[in-house]
């Protein structure tokens, strides 16, 4: 006798087993991080790297490319898992405050030459 067409799915259903797997673990309510809590903080990172990326936009300013050197250095002594962010907010703040400073020496340097030439009458 031929098995019909849902005797045989059926037959192949009940010949599989599952094979055991690893245990899920719990996380208790307040912990943070993927489970095993092993996440590690990368607050000081995060925020080096922001001020890098707006002292971009806000040049002008010296205190914005200053406070994100301060804070990247500060990231990476004590926030090893971050080092990256850290490292990129550093070296956008140290570019824009290069860059800010040849750009107010650039147009000191006019002002200074126009007043020059304004006071000699040409």
């Amino acid at each position: 006798m031929v098995p019909s067409m849902e005797e045989q799915v059926m037959s192949e259903h009940q010949s599989y087993t599952p094979q055991p797997s690893e245990p899920a673990r719990s996380v208790p309510a307040g912990a943070a991080g993927s489970g095993d809590g092993s996440a590690e903080p990368k607050t000081l990172s995060i925020v080096s790297l922001v001020l890098g990326l707006a002292s971009i936009f806000l040049g002008i300013s010296i205190l914005v490319p200053i406070a994100g050197i301060v804070v990247g250095v500060m990231a990476r002594k004590r926030e090893p898992a971050g080092r990256t962010m850290a490292l990129w907010g550093i070296g956008l703040s140290i570019a824009t405050l290069v860059i800010g400073a040849l750009l107010w020496i650039i147009a000191g340097g006019f002002i200074i030459a126009a007043l020059g030439l304004a006071a000699s009458g040409a």
